[in-house]
């Protein structure tokens, strides 16, 4: 296994100890609620500090080879030393007067020294720390072979659970410090402003790690099964995932950060405009119809005058007042915007599960609703999928009439730039496009024949241009399998015989 020193010394270490940064900022935040004038920031602080010791102590025990007794003396040193840290840091911005007082009290009261502030800290950093050091003992275990026994949980599998659950605490800690625990008791529902940033981090974050531990895992099996790996894959990699996390974090930013509107109130609205178009279509269909029945009126000598329409759009029924009422029509959108994403990622999900364990469709499917359901739908599917052939065959071919009986030329893809094509993509250009209009006339080419096969098929019912689809194949073989460049001269010789052979397409059309 390759080991990458900046990897594994900096950069793991840092999105570890950030990640654990995170979800403290987010415990210090909700202690602010109860205690405003607490000052957290060296909480946050320890809880990095300890995630990043745990990278470098689980390496140091490693690297000399530290066993049973040595172990656990290392390991007393070094929460002896979180815990003092953590009680030095808890007297940050207290008066030097004050804080020799408090020391002076320790040799006569021991319970002075655990109170209740420094305990909590040290469990919270004590937490990070033992995060930390699963997360580095399952970023080695990656590309090992599997232990037999039925406690094992593959490295990945740990890696994306305990970052998952985490992510979960954070947005729960998260969503009570916005909001409010008096605001969740009294049942309101204020607005949340802005992006929490911290969760934002820790996804992000999260997502790269993963993105590169996975990547990892499939460099060391592609080694294994002697698989020739592409020198700039890493590189594309890297690429592409930041590519996917900068769309996730701008759908973070352009999601609605508040309380969006209801589902119901979005469904309405929408309805309720689509109603409105319905009814611009109709008045504009009717006013026609009206100027026609006036001047048939006063054909017949019936002075009856033009009759006044109403355009006033119709009144639909008011909906209750919802909690949040949308305020214009941009706060709609984005609640539309929200809910779309959201259904999309429940149903991709299910699917997901579903296609995953296909034992549980078993019972749904025996379920007589269920399955009336599904043959409606399998019947709507195919009946629209018929439809769509049928008039994907029947415009081309009206069109193709039309165009003949105006002497016009007939151009596949009518806004294709040929010219913008090298000289070899012309030739495979024109070779397919004569496939394509072969097909049409009743000569497809079966996917068992070379293009040379295909050649002795359809040149004896091309008498005219025999030669010139003989050479139209050799020149589509040569540009398709060789690596010679073609000049302009060759495509030019191509396309004259590729004209003759749609000539003769063409006539054999009229004959049939």
């Amino acid at each position: 296994m390759n080991h990458n020193p900046w990897l594994e010394n900096l950069f793991r270490p840092l999105v570890i100890g950030v990640m654990c940064g995170c979800i403290a900022l987010s415990l210090v935040g909700l202690v602010h609620l109860f205690f405003p004038s607490w000052n957290g920031t060296y909480l946050i602080a320890g809880c990095v500090l300890a995630a990043l010791e745990a990278n470098y102590s689980y390496r140091l025990i490693h690297a000399r080879a530290l066993r049973g007794a040595d172990v656990l003396k290392f390991r007393a040193i070094e929460l002896a030393m979180f815990f003092f840290l953590l009680k030095i840091g808890g007297y940050a911005g207290d008066r030097w007067a004050d804080v020799l007082a408090d020391i002076q009290t320790w040799p006569r009261n021991l319970s002075a020294i655990l109170d209740p502030e420094t305990t909590v800290a040290f469990i919270l950093a004590l937490l990070s720390w033992w995060a930390s050091t699963q997360t580095i003992r399952d970023l080695e275990r990656i590309g090992e072979p599997p232990e037999r026994h039925r406690h094992y949980v593959p490295p990945m599998e740990s890696l994306t659970s305990r970052f998952f659950w985490g992510g979960a605490m954070l947005l729960i800690v998260a969503g009570l410090t916005r909001i409010g625990i008096a605001a969740l008791l009294d049942l309101r529902r204020p607005s949340v402003p802005g992006l929490v940033l911290n969760v934002l981090v820790y996804f992000l974050l999260g997502l790269v790690m993963l993105g590169q531990v996975q990547f990892m895992r499939l460099r060391i099996q592609w080694q294994a099964q002697k698989i020739k790996i592409a020198s700039g894959l890493a590189s594309r990699w890297v690429r592409y995932s930041l590519a996917f996390i900068g769309l996730a974090a701008l759908l973070a930013f352009l999601l609605p950060t508040g309380y969006t509107v209801g589902f119901l109130d979005v469904v309405g609205s929408v309805l309720e405009l689509i109603g409105l178009i319905l009814w611009f279509i109709a008045t504009l269909f009717m006013l026609p119809l009206t100027w026609l029945l006036w001047l048939v009126s006063r054909l017949f000598g019936d002075p009856t005058p033009l009759p006044q329409r109403d355009f006033t759009p119709p009144e639909f029924p008011q909906q209750e007042p919802s909690t949040v009422a949308p305020t214009n029509w941009f706060e709609m959108l984005r609640s539309l915007l929200f809910w779309a994403a959201t259904l999309g990622m429940i149903f991709y999900v299910v699917r997901s599960y579903l296609r995953d364990h296909p034992e549980l469709l078993k019972p749904l499917a025996g379920l007589r609703p269920i399955r009336a359901l599904r043959y409606f739908l399998i019947a709507l599917w195919r009946r629209l999928v018929g439809l769509a052939e049928a008039v994907s065959e029947r415009v081309p071919r009206r069109l193709s009439l039309r165009r003949a009986r105006r002497g016009q030329p007939e151009e596949p893809f009518r806004f294709f730039r040929l010219s913008a094509l090298s000289p070899r993509e012309r030739i495979l250009y024109y070779y397919l496009s004569i496939l394509h209009r072969a097909g049409q006339r009743g000569f497809p080419r079966q996917r068992a024949q070379t293009p040379h096969e295909y050649d002795a098929t359809l040149s004896p019912n091309l008498p005219e241009a025999q030669q010139e689809m003989s050479l139209l194949t050799r020149s589509f073989v040569e540009a398709r399998y060789s690596r010679h460049a073609f000049d302009r001269e060759r495509a030019r010789r191509v396309r004259a015989g590729w004209q003759r052979v749609k000539a003769a397409l063409r006539a054999l059309k009229r004959t049939r």
